[in-house]
């Protein structure tokens, strides 16, 4: 992905002034406890402590950025603790039992349940206490050229069968036997080779700190898979070498050049470019049995169980959480040229459904076509912090070689691969 050095250098000075400004000003003369310190992955958060600690004099806010906060639990005995966490990889259980529970606020209707998608809510339950709650989430979904809208029937979803069936009717050969269109190259995207895991139920999660899945499924993706690129596309070669020569260049030109008719995006990739730049393109969502799954790495908020000052991180996320605050947040990032290459709240459609109803189709008027449908939404498993490596470097690569491997002959063992990670991540 592509980012303007000056926009990088920019949010790093940011984030680095965020961190060490109390230290320097009146914040200093206060007691640790009126500070609220944040933990997060997410760099747009520095733009909204700094807009909060405009109008929060009494208890601002720093940040303090952890490329994965996830990892720093449990705490070491010296190290500073945080007040608020917000992070993916965070609802798990090794991780959840880090946090305090947030029934009180649910309980003073300080907060109501109803703002939220309660598929995302539940990922921050306990045993129904809520110690988590969601910030932002992502969606798969597939984009195609206008020029090529007459293919697409369905309105707003797109199954994987009518991925297959639709690209394949937009084949076509040259005279020499060689194709100059497919309609869409499994193999060209391995975030799409995950996604139809995911679509199969293989079913990774954690079980008694163990990584855990259904081989079955998993096997029944990949035959799913073999099977579409020989059906469809020839065999993988043929499809890589198309890929190679023709698909070279980022996915939303690829459906504009006129040599595929989709390709596999993120809604966060999506709104980010289309924002940007004036291109002819549609999208829809991929589902399966009526249920669209959301992106593993959705983003969640929690107060640690030991904060110094846990009144003003409740202040903070009751603030947060209030669709007139984002409304206000999106509004400044518009105003000021504040971080538009990245989409929505956080990164991602945001938490609070309202937001997205009525005040995120303002600002990305692709939106107002196709809503994420609330009940559609399908929570992933839970996952453990470096589950990003571990999806790249095992199931990917196992999804990936074992495509170009022929029936009869032995596969590569996914264990084999979790083996090579392992000592590669912990050695």
């Amino acid at each position: 992905m592509n980012k303007c050095k000056s926009t990088v250098v920019r949010v790093v000075l940011i984030t680095v002034f965020l961190s060490i400004f109390p230290l320097f000003t009146g914040c200093s003369k206060k007691t640790p406890g009126n500070r609220i310190v944040i933990w997060t992955s997410c760099r747009e958060f520095a733009q909204y402590i700094e807009y909060y600690n405009r109008s929060h004099q009494e208890d601002n806010a720093v940040l303090v950025y952890k490329e994965n906060p996830a990892l720093s639990l449990p705490l070491s005995k010296d190290e500073d603790k945080p007040d608020i966490i917000i992070a993916p990889w965070l609802p798990s259980d090794s991780t959840q039992k880090n946090f305090m529970s947030l029934d009180y606020l649910f309980d003073h209707q300080e907060i109501s349940s109803n703002m939220f998608y309660s598929q995302l809510l539940q990922a921050g339950k306990v045993r129904q206490s809520q110690y988590l709650l969601p910030v932002s989430f992502n969606l798969p979904a597939v984009i195609f050229s206008l020029d090529n809208s007459s293919f697409v029937t369905d309105s707003y979803t797109l199954s994987l069968d009518q991925i297959r069936s639709i690209g394949s009717s937009f084949n076509q050969k040259n005279s020499k036997g060689q194709y100059s269109k497919i309609g869409f190259a499994p193999s060209g995207d391995n975030d799409f080779l995950y996604l139809v895991t995911k679509l199969f139920k293989a079913d990774f999660h954690m079980e008694k700190n163990q990584i855990c899945w259904n081989q079955t499924q998993l096997d029944n993706s990949l035959a799913y898979l073999k099977d579409w690129i020989v059906s469809e596309n020839t065999s993988p070669q043929t499809e890589s070498d198309f890929t190679f020569k023709y698909l070279f260049m980022p996915y939303y030109r690829q459906v504009n050049s006129g040599r595929t008719l989709f390709a596999y995006t993120s809604s966060d990739e999506f709104f980010k470019v289309m924002k940007d730049q004036n291109l002819k393109i549609d999208y829809r969502w991929i589902c399966n049995d009526g249920s669209i799954p959301i992106n593993d790495s959705f983003t969640m908020m929690g107060i640690y169980k030991n904060a110094q000052n846990k009144i003003g991180a409740a202040n903070f996320l009751l603030w947060f959480f209030q669709p007139q605050t984002q409304k206000e947040i999106l509004e400044r990032k518009e105003s000021l040229g504040l971080e538009t290459e990245l989409f929505g709240i956080a990164g991602g459609f945001s938490s609070v459904r309202e937001v997205n109803e009525h005040i995120l189709p303002t600002y990305y008027t692709q939106m107002l076509s196709n809503l994420p449908p609330a009940q559609m939404l399908s929570l992933p498993n839970k996952l453990p912090a470096r589950w990003d490596s571990y999806r790249r470097m095992v199931v990917e690569e196992y999804l990936k070689q074992n495509l170009t491997v022929e029936d009869g002959d032995s596969q590569l063992s996914i264990k084999k691969l979790e083996e090579e990670w392992r000592k590669k991540v912990y050695n």
